[in-house]
C-alpha cells in the first residue's frame, strides 16, 4: 500500500485551515469554511460572500511552509435559483511566509494591516466546474491570500466560489 506525506490528500492537494475571511454567512450553504470541504453540489459547498466583491479569504498550512505551484478552483453557486453571473469574475492570490497574517483575527482587522506578496491575478470562467491555476514560478508560503475580486455583473450582491485546493 503506498502512503501519502503527512499533510497531503489522496489527490495530491495540501491540506488548508482558514485562518480569516472579510465575509461569512450563518446559513451553512454560504459557510467559509465550505471552501475547505469536499462539497460540491448545488445547496451546499459553496463560499457566498454576501458582496459584489472584494472577498478575502486566507488559508494555512496548520504552521507549516509549503511549496505551492497550483491551485484549483471549484466555480459554484450556493443556490438552484443562483445565477453564474454571481461567480468570482477574477481572483487575485497573495502569499506570506511569516507569521504576520496570524494578527489576523476579528472582522474588524484589515487584510492589508500585513504584508502580503502578490503572485497572479486570474480571470475566472463563467462556468461551473474546475478550473486550474498554474503559478508562474513556483513560491513558497506560510499563508494563501483570495481575493474574489468581482462578480460576472450581476444586479445581486454577492460573490461565489467553492472549494479552493493547493498543490506542490
Amino acid at each position: 500500500m503506498e502512503g501519502y506525506p503527512l499533510g497531503v490528500r489522496r489527490d495530491g492537494s495540501y491540506y488548508t485551515r482558514i485562518e480569516w475571511a472579510s465575509h461569512t454567512e450563518s446559513d451553512p450553504t454560504f459557510w467559509v469554511v465550505n471552501l475547505i470541504r469536499d462539497d460540491l453540489e448545488r445547496n451546499g459547498g459553496t463560499w457566498g460572500a454576501n458582496t459584489p466583491g472584494p472577498a478575502t479569504v486566507v488559508l494555512s498550512f496548520f504552521g507549516e511552509t509549503q511549496k505551492i505551484s497550483k491551485i484549483r478552483v471549484f466555480r459554484n453557486v450556493g443556490l438552484d435559483i443562483s445565477v453564474l453571473e454571481e461567480l468570482a469574475k477574477a481572483i487575485d492570490i497573495y502569499i506570506s511566509d511569516t507569521d504576520e497574517p496570524r494578527k489576523l483575527r476579528r472582522k474588524e482587522d484589515q487584510i492589508d494591516d500585513v504584508p502580503w506578496t502578490f503572485v497572479k491575478h486570474v480571470e475566472m470562467e463563467k462556468a461551473e466546474g474546475w478550473q486550474e491555476i498554474q503559478l508562474d514560478t513556483s513560491v513558497e508560503a506560510k499563508f494563501v491570500r483570495f481575493d474574489l475580486l468581482e462578480n460576472h455583473g450581476t444586479p445581486i450582491p454577492w460573490t461565489e466560489t467553492s472549494e479552493i485546493k493547493i498543490y506542490p
